[in-house]
């Protein structure tokens, strides 16, 4: 995406000549890297989290409120999920495409409704892999 956003930049300016799509495939490129990353993310535990508070808690009470965190998010990401679906409908019915090369919006909802229920599945196994933590120590 960036070479793409690079050479476009490039084409307009030295050849007044853009490459046509690239605002449409950026957006959609974004779209599909972060859905398909963020459920990753939170599998590996590498989301950025601010825990000065928490870290001095002792270690049982922390894996009960990273469990409980964990099922909030993953309350949460259903909740977003299950809206998006909604507006996935609505792009179909409407059969809305991007603006200049005309792809189907409602294929990109859905992988972003696709994303979104994967991270409340990870969220949900964090919870239980703290629950088992907690119940182990």
């Amino acid at each position: 995406m960036a070479l793409m956003v690079t050479l476009d930049v490039l084409g307009r300016k030295f050849f007044r000549s853009p490459i046509t799509g690239t605002v449409d495939i950026v957006e959609v490129g974004l779209i599909v890297v972060i859905f398909a990353s963020i459920a990753y993310t939170h599998l590996n535990e590498e989301h950025i989290t601010v825990d000065f508070v928490v870290e001095k808690f002792p270690q049982k009470v922390q894996f009960v409120v990273e469990g409980i965190i964990n099922v909030v998010i993953a309350a949460l990401m259903l909740l977003i999920s299950w809206s998006m679906w909604g507006n996935t409908q609505r792009l179909l019915n409407s059969n809305t495409v991007t603006g200049d090369i005309s792809l189907p919006m409602y294929i990109f909802a859905m992988f972003s409704v696709v994303g979104t229920i994967m991270f409340a599945l990870v969220a949900i196994v964090l919870a239980l892999r703290y629950k088992q933590k907690v119940i182990t120590k």
